[in-house]
């Protein structure tokens, strides 16, 4: 009997487990319910995604599951039967990959493949930048495959590895995909001029990467436009205003965004004297677990919106515990920690509005889902009366962290105000910073998950956050205070130092009246400062860096010009923290440059 090896991820789906079975919850990196027993059964409800490699050259996936029939049993229409086959499982710890050993009666030819791999080890992984994906064309899961065609990043030595059995790994969970599905929230119309939400792509890529962007779940949708993009490149797509949600709304402006490799994706939801942007997630790193966050007092409505990424989706929204907040949906009012319960398919789009606080409502799914999050327009702060949209693609709750470091908003006085939300009660939150060289401190506890705790701090505060549960933060830029003070509110997640990257590609948006003062905000290892790259140079020699207490990190921030951008370093092993901020007359925008969304927050109490 021989032996073949495969790399299965569970679908974050709810099952039913045959007469006798049990549920059980192994130690997989979403942390998803499996069956007890084994062998599995053809008619469990159990899906499982497979990449094996029965020779050197290819790697392929199923898209059926592999059952364990026993003689004279029959498989369920669609399925197959590959032999006599036991399935064993080899849980690792938790936030591991999850190896499976598939045992048949059949030859399975397995040959000494050399595996091609690079010899340092990044936060990616550290294997070949060269991959192939594996999509479950049911389950939209993707998995990264090496090739034999080994392009190692600068800095990287290709080495030749001899393995009994291919290699079949994750790749970086990041900003980067191949797939995205996102959409736009209301947003406030002045001047009588209508602009289009916008939808900014580049790619890290020096090949031609081939992209398309269409609205499938649109009837008679006219967006429909295919391009190639290169590095050093950006592609600006005009959405039609009509594609934006409206107030309490269900419907299908998913707006689909796919490419034949890694891409980088922004929305720019642009009116005059109201605009915001965010960095968009691919539906291969989206969660089933959310809390949304929005400013208040709120002067234009407290907004989110749900998008679907899988059909028969089944999500549960449940509303903060927010005096006098209510949600009229189908005819229904729904109050304060009430829930609403809908089900999305695949490009469906479902937006909540309210004048009291939306931040802290609790969005649960079997699927995974986008969430955008935010403000229709709001005024941020006490320094004047002018408004601006803000929004954010938020990160599943499986990626938040306990460890952050705070850049403030670059070229202002008027302070930066923060809001701490929680994952689980009793959070104890710790901010160590410096204040133009001297020491600040403040220390408090978030008490309920979904709560949230604000904070206004000085504009010269560089901070280290920690705490002792997951936690999301927020920073807000204030309202714009006065003919000199060229800027106004924008709404930032501020990146867990836990989801640093080693590289990003970003670019940046337009002013609706002309062009925004554009900074990149950056946070690296102190010893390793010198090393950071921007478009491949080195920073400015006369560059100001700030060192945040605490840790072994220190920040800064400089001003970057219109259009594409690189941050790279010398040494790949080390992680950045960067994020974007823009800033002109009544307008400005904020979104992380980019980072990873790794699973690492998957033990909850």
């Amino acid at each position: 009997m021989s032996l073949s090896w495969a790399l299965l991820l569970l679908v974050p789906s709810l099952m039913e487990c045959a007469p006798s079975w049990s549920y059980g919850w192994g130690n997989t990196w979403q942390d998803l319910p499996f069956c007890s027993s084994d062998p599995v059964p053809c008619d469990m409800a159990l899906k499982m995604y497979a990449a094996t490699s029965p020779n050197s050259q290819e790697i392929y996936n199923t898209d059926r599951q592999i059952c364990t029939c026993p003689d004279g049993n029959t498989c369920p229409s669609g399925w197959i039967t590959q032999g006599d086959k036991t399935i064993t499982r080899d849980i690792l710890s938790r936030g591991n990959i999850v190896r499976q050993a598939v045992s048949d009666n059949s030859e399975v030819v397995v040959d000494q493949a050399r595996t091609p791999r690079c010899n340092i080890n990044r936060s990616d992984g550290g294997m070949c930048e060269k991959i192939r994906k594996v999509r479950d064309p049911q389950t939209w899961l993707e998995t990264y495959v090496n090739t034999n065609l080994c392009e190692c990043p600068t800095g990287y030595d290709c080495i030749q590895e001899s393995r009994l059995n291919k290699e079949v790994f994750y790749g970086a969970l990041d900003n980067r995909g191949t797939e995205f599905i996102i959409t736009f929230m209301d947003n406030k119309i002045l001047e009588n001029r209508d602009i289009q939400p916008e939808i900014f792509i580049t790619t890290a890529k020096s090949h031609l990467v081939h992209v398309t962007v269409t609205s499938p779940g649109v009837q008679n949708s006219h967006l429909h436009d295919s391009f190639s993009i290169t590095n050093g490149h950006v592609k600006r797509v005009a959405v039609d205003t009509s594609y934006r949600l409206n107030q309490t709304e269900f419907s299908k402006k998913g707006i689909l965004i796919q490419a034949d490799d890694e891409i980088v994706v922004y929305g720019v939801n642009r009116e005059v004297y109201s605009d915001d942007g965010y960095l968009a997630l691919p539906t291969d790193v989206l969660g089933t677990e959310y809390y949304t966050m929005s400013y208040s007092p709120s002067y234009y409505y407290c907004v989110f919106a749900v998008i679907g990424v899988q059909d028969q989706t089944h999500v549960a929204i449940q509303l903060p515990n927010t005096p006098h907040v209510n949600v009229t949906y189908k005819g229904h009012m729904y109050t304060k920690n009430q829930w609403i319960n809908v089900t999305l398919d695949r490009f469906s789009t479902f937006e909540l509005h309210a004048v009291p606080d939306l931040s802290g409502a609790h969005i649960v799914s079997d699927k995974p889902v986008g969430v955008l999050s935010g403000n229709r327009k709001a005024v941020v702060g006490n320094t004047g009366g002018s408004r601006d949209h803000l929004v954010e693609m938020l990160l599943p709750v499986s990626s938040w962290g306990k460890n952050y470091a705070t850049v403030p908003i670059p070229e202002r006085a008027v302070g930066d105000i923060f809001q701490f939300l929680a994952s689980e009660d009793n959070t104890h939150v710790n901010v160590s910073g410096v204040i133009n060289g001297k020491a600040f401190h403040d220390h408090f506890t978030i008490s309920k998950a979904g709560t949230y705790a604000k904070k206004e701090y000085d504009s010269a505060l560089y901070s280290h956050i920690t705490s002792d549960k997951p936690i999301s933060v927020f920073q807000f830029s204030k309202t714009q205070k006065g003919g000199t003070d060229l800027a106004d509110p924008a709404m930032l997640i501020v990146p867990p130092i836990e989801q640093y990257a080693a590289d990003y590609t970003f670019t940046t948006p337009e002013y609706s009246k002309g062009e925004y003062t554009n900074y990149f905000m950056f946070v690296v290892d102190a010893a390793q400062k010198n090393g950071l790259r921007l478009d491949n140079h080195p920073l400015p020699h006369n560059q100001h860096y700030v060192t945040i207490p605490g840790s072994n990190l220190v920040a800064g921030f400089l001003k970057v010009s219109v259009g594409t951008h690189s941050v790279t370093h010398t040494n790949p092993t080390t992680v950045i923290g960067g994020i974007l901020f823009g800033k002109a007359n009544l307008e400005s925008y904020a979104f992380p440059i980019g980072l990873l969304l790794t699973p690492v927050n998957t033990v909850r109490n």
